[in-house]
């Protein structure tokens, strides 16, 4: 059984003054959004196993292809991007920042959902133009993204509500989870 209060610890993105929820994709230029949009849909092809999302791998293939030159093109430029950003540890930051994309992307509460949103785009990835990702990036990656602010909003809301709680009935006891229901419970030793 977790320790109490586990469920309440993840962290979730701040808010900035503008309303924008601080994630991997905030902020980011053009380039980032159209490979991180690749990631996404990389993330979403080696994740998304229901029979629901076949289609999905195929897509996937296809995008790579169509877009080829693009995507290398893109990729030549975020290395760029990086290198002028960082200096000589660029590789290490442009590693790590990678890095939380893609586990950003696959974070698993949230991901039965991003399947369903990586599933359409993933249809529509791969008919779109070649040379205009950056058209597509722009309103593939806030649908992506839309799923996580979901997630991010709802868990706050949660943690607002077991502060309500544990301030009305007390926070002793072991904390669970009701995986079902995703409702909290505070079970107390030697009471039914």
């Amino acid at each position: 059984m977790p320790p109490a209060g586990a469920f309440a610890t993840m962290a979730i993105p701040h808010m900035s003054a503008q309303g924008v929820r601080q994630t991997v994709n905030a902020g980011i230029s053009q380039d980032q959004a159209i490979w991180n949009l690749r990631s996404g849909l990389n993330v979403a092809a080696l994740n998304c196993l229901r029979a629901e999302h076949a289609a999905l791998v195929e897509n996937y293939r296809t995008f790579l292809k169509r877009h080829t030159r693009q995507l290398a093109a893109t990729n030549n430029a975020l290395t760029k991007e990086f290198r002028n950003k960082h200096g000589r540890s660029y590789r290490d930051q442009q590693d790590a920042y990678m890095t939380r994309v893609y586990n950003y992307f696959a974070l698993p509460p949230v991901l039965p959902e991003f399947c369903e949103v990586a599933h359409q785009l993933s249809f529509e990835a791969a008919q779109a133009k070649p040379g205009e990702l950056n058209v597509f990036a722009q309103q593939a990656l806030p649908r992506m993204e839309a799923v996580y602010e979901k997630f991010f909003s709802a868990y706050e809301q949660y943690r607002v509500d077991l502060a309500a709680w544990d301030a009305r009935y007390g926070g002793g006891g072991s904390r669970t989870m009701d995986a079902t229901y995703g409702a909290s419970t505070n079970m107390v030793a030697g009471s039914n």
